[in-house]
């Protein structure tokens, strides 16, 4: 009862702080933007264009929507979602909320996983609301119910989880908001997409087989979000995913992201 009244907590920490609001406001512009641009004299014309030429158009021309919705959910909501969860945890370890939440009869490791569950559930239901709405003001207006679309919800909360287990930690050694901030997007938006494309941004340019290693040695112990992206538009276009190796990897880094989490946490003098 206590840990769900945790988990909880970070909804209320986050309706307090705006933080779902903002969720719910940055999404609600991105479906009416959405549903602006799908009726346009334009795209309605290329409807008519693709339903002229069959259903294989319809399809295309949806599966591209969906793709593109993918790219701005990563680019717009999870960027905000790194933004605003970075202040749980150095928020919790603050004199006087950490006093209170130790003197609960709650272990240590549960305070960890509460704060990490209620932060993925929030963005979950975030992506549920986005995504889903997407989902159904394209399929009604296409007539093509794309499925494949939704299980982009669970690939892009994935992400999030696995960096945020990150910030977590980051949050643990520093109890800072900044430079949680700061680190969780340099990872997602430069390291991991640079990684991720070692072979033609870094390999076509160093031939040293040293660096190389260490290249490639980074690349399979860091999170591979850029990579968990590709897997969910490739499911969503019907391409075959030529390997799982990211997820299987990036979720080993998020338990042992929250491992060490949960070690410091129990072993620190508050």
């Amino acid at each position: 009862m206590i840990f769900l009244t945790l988990v909880l907590s970070t909804f209320r920490e986050a309706i307090a702080k705006k933080i779902f609001i903002g969720f719910f406001a940055i999404s609600t512009l991105i479906i009416l933007i959405f549903l602006f641009l799908i009726n346009v004299d334009s795209i309605e014309g290329m409807v008519d264009l693709m339903e002229s030429s069959g259903q294989e158009g319809v399809k295309n021309l949806v599966i591209g929507f969906q793709v593109a919705m993918i790219d701005i959910s990563y680019l717009l909501i999870i960027t905000f979602c790194f933004i605003s969860v970075s202040s749980f945890i150095p928020s919790m370890l603050e004199k006087g909320n950490i006093d209170l939440l130790l003197s609960k009869p709650i272990s240590r490791s549960n305070i960890i996983l509460a704060k990490f569950i209620g932060g993925v559930l929030l963005i979950f239901v975030s992506l549920v609301y986005l995504i889903g709405f997407v989902w159904l003001i394209l399929s009604s207006k296409s007539g093509f119910w794309h499925v494949p679309f939704l299980y982009s919800i669970f690939w892009l909360t994935l992400s999030f989880a696995v960096i945020y287990s990150l910030i977590i930690l980051i949050g643990l050694f520093s109890q800072s908001t900044i430079l949680s901030i700061i680190i969780s997007l340099f990872l997602v938006f430069i390291v991991c997409p640079v990684l991720a494309a070692r072979e033609m941004v870094i390999f076509s340019f160093i031939e040293n087989a040293s660096v190389r290693f260490v290249v490639n040695f980074l690349y399979y112990i860091l999170p591979k979000t850029s990579d968990i992206n590709k897997i969910s538009s490739d499911i969503i276009t019907g391409q075959p995913v030529v390997s799982y190796m990211p997820v299987y990897s990036s979720v080993l880094f998020m338990l042992v992201m929250l491992s060490v989490s949960i070690y410091i946490f129990r072993k620190k003098d508050y």
